[in-house]
């Protein structure tokens, strides 16, 4: 099966506006370099990075609101060039929306927002109504969005993406300012989404808790650059502090060459720099100063 997304050696720079007093010439500001990922259909893939990692930039790239400076990427099995196609198969929801029109009802905004997509008449309310139900938001259709609560207009941002069927949905900071509540109750949404509807989701986040709950798999951007892909609880395993442990060990009947293999299966980076002396480095919830101290005594060295 085709990716839904792909990228090779993505990269964004951005020439800072040169105003008619500088005379020096402006510095050239990489905000993304050298992205190269691929996204299967049907998963929830996270990107996790601190406030100006470039997490934003790649997004707008790959939704087509900015173009690469140079690099290669397809999405949805199209070219980056192929705005209109990819505009067609991609929702985004931004985490601090302001596009809503406050005096309108919930309804009537998705209307507007239908018709922009060019649904009218029956399709148009049939459609509104599947997405106010698919979020929750049937019963309170003819409330002002200035009434709506944080986790409410967010829910209506999905409610807006879903109005043209998309294949993929970008969800930029989705939970950023929901309390606890709102926010278990909007995971719980794109789960439900992800199994109703078929839906390959892309969440940009900063909250590691937040991309082990969701996503299956998560890349971690720093500065602009991929720094790791993979499953949550391996990053979480990697990049766990580690301690550095020295345990003095007693006389070693049948040689200290027969114990370090044995304790190396264990911690790989265990080593025997003095006689009698084992020194390694654990996470202290890997369990592995547990299972060491156990193969010690279970080989009754003291």
């Amino acid at each position: 099966m085709d990716p839904i997304i792909e990228t090779t050696q993505l990269s964004k720079i951005f020439i800072p506006p040169q105003g008619w007093r500088r005379v020096a010439r402006p510095t050239p500001v990489t905000a993304v370099a050298d992205i190269s990922l691929t996204v299967p259909p049907g998963e929830l893939f996270g990107l996790l990075g601190p406030n100006g990692a470039g997490k934003t930039t790649l997004t707008k790239m790959l939704c087509t609101l900015i173009m690469p400076s140079s690099g290669r990427g397809q999405v949805v099995g199209h070219d980056l060039g192929d705005t209109r196609a990819i505009r067609a198969a991609v929702g985004l929801v931004v985490s601090d929306e302001r596009s809503f029109f406050w005096r309108l009802s919930a309804r009537r905004n998705l209307d507007f927002f239908a018709a922009m997509h060019g649904l009218h008449g029956r399709s148009a309310a049939d459609r509104v109504n599947e997405v106010l139900t698919d979020v929750d938001l049937l019963d309170v259709a003819e409330r002002r969005f200035s009434n709506f609560s944080s986790g409410m207009r967010q829910r209506l941002a999905i409610a807006r993406s879903l109005l043209h069927r998309p294949q993929l949905l970008f969800l930029d900071e989705p939970s950023r300012s929901l309390d606890p509540t709102a926010t278990a109750r909007l995971h719980a949404l794109l789960l439900r989404l992800m199994a109703d509807q078929g839906l390959t989701i892309f969440l940009i986040t900063h909250d590691l808790a937040e991309a082990e709950a969701l996503c299956d798999r998560v890349a971690l951007l720093h500065y602009g650059r991929i720094q790791a892909i993979g499953r949550p609880a391996d990053l979480r395993r990697a990049l766990r502090p580690q301690r550095r442990y020295v345990v003095q060990v007693g006389a070693v009947g049948e040689g200290e060459t027969a114990v370090l293999p044995a304790i190396r299966a264990i911690t790989p980076n265990a080593a025997m720099p003095e006689s009698g002396q084992l020194v390694f480095r654990a996470g202290e919830e890997d369990g592995v100063l547990t299972a060491v101290l156990d193969h010690l005594r279970q080989r009754a060295i003291p």
